[in-house]
């Protein structure tokens, strides 16, 4: 392991009975809204985010965070009783990285405003796009349609800078989770997507990038949960700090820091900015439907000139990419997302 990093174990003093037992091992599951601990033991997810949202609504008094939450500052990681890591808070080294990934992204989101022609459904109605690979209802990893731009042909371009300017923070995260979590870095990095999906993002199959908007309280339940997000916050703004309600734990997360955590088990979100700016973060995750247990697409074995054949009879079935430059109507709708809108989380506090 690089470096010293201290350890905090699971913060027991500060955990509710129910919610020591959920992260002691690892064994809950999500099911219909209810979390589902032991035979004997349910709660309803409902409750634990309620629970989240009423000390929401206590961490701002005077603009000051309650003096019973745990901050989180420096870096260190928590882990639970089997060594296992639950959140990690590190420095980012690079700053080169670092300064070129805010200045794509910035790039990228003034383009969005200021072309309606160019926003996304996803962008649209939720500020998030997601880039990399998906592996839904298919057998076959395959390009999202917001790496692909397949609403509007003409926004190809910007994805591409997006992307190319994202490869050296790519390339530092992947040494982040290789110096720390070798293991993981090797599982991931040994498997093979087959000829459908791109690597721009090295070990990790996709990225969101959340374009200034905080997060409400959620699991991330499709993300693999045997492995770690990483989040990178970009920008200039004050407040906004990583939540995390099971352990009454804050992060005042800044651009400069990194933060990989279990975001299939862990209730995250953020808290309210306390001043206007403007807040992206990158996440870079795994989905837990992405790999399959007996996949491996290196020993795939296709036959060349049935290859050819298929792809002959088949030329002309793939619905053509739309090329336009007025606003259609997902792109001029007024979408109410009381979730995430930063200037609603900052209406909310004022009221």
């Amino acid at each position: 392991m690089k470096g010293k990093i201290e350890k905090s174990g699971l913060l027991k003093y500060l955990l509710r009975k129910k919610w020591d037992i959920l992260l002691r091992d690892f064994s809950f599951k999500i099911e219909n809204g209810i979390i589902k601990i032991e035979d004997n033991l349910t709660v309803p997810e409902l409750e634990l985010k309620n629970s989240a949202k009423s000390k929401y609504r206590l961490t701002r008094q005077d603009n000051q965070l309650v003096k019973s939450a745990h901050c989180f500052v420096k870096p260190r990681c928590i882990v639970d009783q089997n060594d296992r890591t639950l959140i990690h808070l590190e420095n980012i080294d690079d700053q080169n990285a670092l300064i070129q990934a805010t200045d794509a992204v910035n790039k990228y989101y003034s383009r969005l405003m200021s072309d309606k022609t160019h926003k996304s459904k996803d962008f649209c109605k939720n500020s998030v796009e997601h880039f990399g690979a998906y592996r839904r209802f298919t057998s076959l990893p395959y390009t999202s349609a917001n790496t692909a731009s397949s609403h509007n042909l003409n926004h190809r371009s910007c994805v591409d800078n997006l992307l190319n300017s994202l490869v050296p923070l790519s390339n530092y995260v992947n040494k982040f989770i290789q110096d720390y979590y070798g293991n993981m870095y090797l599982k991931l990095r040994n498997l093979s997507w087959g000829p459908f999906a791109p690597k721009p993002f090295g070990i990790f199959s996709m990225i969101a990038i959340n374009f200034n908007i905080l997060s409400n309280y959620h699991w991330d339940k499709l993300d693999a949960p045997n492995c770690l997000c990483c989040l990178i916050p970009l920008g200039d703004f004050q407040g906004g700090e990583l939540y995390f309600p099971q352990f009454h734990t804050f992060i005042p997360l800044q651009p400069g820091k990194v933060v990989a955590f279990s975001s299939h088990y862990l209730l995250h979100g953020n808290f309210p900015l306390i001043s206007d700016g403007i807040r992206h973060s990158i996440v870079y995750f795994v989905h837990n439907i992405f790999f399959h247990e007996d996949d491996n697409f290196n020993f795939m074995k296709i036959d060349d000139a049935e290859l050819e054949s298929k792809l002959h009879n088949n030329q002309g079935l793939n619905s053509k990419t739309p090329t336009f430059t007025k606003p259609r109507k997902f792109q001029t709708m007024e979408y109410t997302n009381d979730n995430n809108d930063i200037n609603q989380r900052q209406r909310n506090l004022n009221n």
